[in-house]
């Protein structure tokens, strides 16, 4: 993504020392990793499986720098069980704490889903075309709006962070993780509406291909500038609402300018 937008209020600016777990390596002798899913600002997120049921797992460790005392990864796993009923959250299973380097690492374990980064989705498919682009962008939005109309937040929203894979005709999206910004409020939310919109325009090519896009795909991006886009859109159902009432050309298949 090009000018992703991160906001961390009044964290301190440590640099964390990076896992890097390989494929194969045992973890707090319970899980062996087996591939890197993403990374965050508080830790990174593997794909492991269980070495006593052999069932895989998505984990993510938190990073002692960032997390010393295990309160963030508490406050991540009760935001997860509190919105467990939105679907495109992964499903939190359980927290522990592993040895690594013979250091206390806080875990906490959730579901796995199938699939792929978004970023890596797009540098390997052929470009989109408008229709899909815009499926998956509903996709999202509608995965986030009944965090929005909790009054929540997603807080870290970005390509690296949504798991996608394709499915019939359709897309399946899952968001990897997210962060905790502090206490909710339209603002944080409005911010999650940004960075949903950054989403958007690096499916549809980024600043290269911005210029040749059709209106319906303008609409929405607005030059991605934050006053004209949230003049429009202030929360994932905003954006919902109007791509379900686009107006489509019956001809050519094709939304019609607004």
């Amino acid at each position: 993504m090009e000018a992703r937008r991160v906001f961390h209020y009044g964290m301190a600016k440590v640099k964390p020392t990076p896992f890097r777990f390989q494929p194969g390596k045992i973890v707090g002798g319970k899980y062996v990793v087996q591939r890197f899913l993403g990374s965050g600002y508080e830790g990174e997120v593997y794909a492991v499986v269980e070495r006593a049921t052999e069932i895989r797992r998505a984990a993510k460790f938190y990073y002692r720098e960032r997390d010393p005392l295990g309160t963030n990864a508490i406050a991540y796993a009760r935001k997860l069980d509190a919105l467990r009923h939105c679907p495109i959250l992964l499903q939190y299973l359980h927290q522990e704490v592993v040895r690594v380097k013979r250091l206390p690492v806080t875990v906490v374990v959730s579901e796995l889903v199938e699939g792929v980064k978004l970023s890596e989705f797009l540098a390997h498919e052929q470009p989109l075309s408008t229709f899909e682009a815009l499926h998956v962008l509903y996709v999202l939005v509608k995965g986030i709006t009944p965090i929005h109309a909790r009054g929540e937040y997603h807080g870290d929203v970005h390509d690296e962070n949504i798991m996608i894979r394709r499915r019939g005709i359709g897309f399946d999206l899952k968001l990897l993780d997210f962060f905790d910004l502090g206490k909710p409020g339209r603002s944080k939310i409005r911010k999650d509406v940004l960075n949903i919109v950054e989403v958007f325009h690096s499916i549809v090519g980024g600043r290269d291909k911005y210029a040749e896009q059709p209106q319906v795909v303008k609409n929405i991006i607005r030059g991605l500038k934050d006053s004209l886009i949230l003049e429009r859109f202030r929360s994932a159902g905003d954006i919902q609402r109007h791509l379900e009432t686009l107006e489509w050309n019956e001809r050519r298949l094709e939304p019609r300018n607004e």
